[in-house]
Parts: structure tokens; C-alpha cells; sequence
């Protein structure tokens, strides 16, 4: 599977936080199902729920979830697109002070896989997601609460 750790690099550029200590990054797959299609081929889809935890995060929650939504909308489109998906993405977030905050997001993901066979072996790649035609990358993120600008940051380059 190769989506969480594209999301892993676009967090990592954009939050200098899990540059600084990767470990706070922690991403796991749970609830996982093949979905095969009954065709020649072997290709398959799968499905699953990526769990991000992000442990003493000392920023507002906005720095993180802005890529994660970015992440979502390349990765992911219909969970913005499709009304009956708008609702997927859940989270909790545990304040453990005044200053860090541990968040823990789930956000359901599939990935096709296209399975082809080449005289006797396999050739296996995974299919590009469908974009959306008005998409533009994260060039600088900033946070405004109540008004009050709490946050600026330009992303790395991706």
C-alpha cells in the first residue's frame, strides 16, 4: 500500500514538527478487505482505514488536518466529492496540557491494483486516483484564530 506513506511526505514537508521528531507520525491500517472483481486478471482493490496518530502535538490541529484534507482531496476525492462520503473522515483529539495535544484520525482509503501477467510473471503497479481538475497543491499554510493570525508557514517543495 502505498497512500499512507505519500501522506507520511506531505506531512512531513508541510510540519516541521514530524521533521523534528518522526516518531509523533505514527500510521497504521486496520479493518483492511481485498475486493476482487471476478475477472481474468488478478487485480484486486484494496480497503482499509488509516489510523494517524499523532502523539504531543503542540500546535493548533488546523496545521495538521489542512494537508491531511489536501492529502484527501489528491488521494482520495470522493470522500469530498461524493455527499455520501462527506462524513468519513473522523477523529478525536486528547488534550494532554495546556500545550500538546494527542490526535487521532481515521480516514478510509482504497487502492486499486492492477495485476497484469507477462508471459509466466507478474506485473503489478497501482493505479493513479482520478484529480479533480481545479486542484492545486499546499504552497503556504496560515492559521487565523478568531481573527488573530496564530500561524504561517511555507510547504517544502513536494
Amino acid at each position: 500500500m502505498i497512500k499512507p506513506e505519500r501522506l507520511r511526505k506531505l506531512l512531513t514537508q508541510s510540519i516541521p514538527y514530524f521533521a523534528n521528531n518522526p516518531e509523533q507520525l505514527q500510521l497504521f491500517y486496520s479493518n483492511g478487505k481485498i475486493q476482487t472483481t471476478g475477472a481474468n486478471s488478478l487485480s484486486y482493490q484494496y480497503h482499509y482505514e488509516l489510523e494517524i496518530i499523532v502523539t504531543d502535538f503542540p500546535d493548533h490541529p488546523d496545521l495538521l488536518f489542512v494537508p491531511v484534507m489536501e492529502f484527501v482531496r489528491e488521494q482520495q476525492s470522493e470522500l469530498i466529492y461524493n455527499p455520501n462520503s462527506q462524513d468519513k473522515i473522523s477523529f478525536e483529539i486528547d488534550p494532554n496540557n495546556n500545550a500538546t495535544h494527542d490526535i487521532y484520525i481515521k480516514i478510509p482509503l482504497t487502492e486499486r491494483v492492477i495485476v497484469q501477467q507477462q508471459g509466466e510473471a507478474y506485473q503489478v503497479h497501482h493505479a493513479n486516483e482520478p484529480q479533480p481538475t481545479d486542484w492545486q497543491p499546499i504552497e503556504k499554510i496560515t492559521i487565523f484564530v478568531k481573527g488573530e493570525k496564530v500561524y504561517e508557514r511555507t510547504v517544502l517543495e513536494q
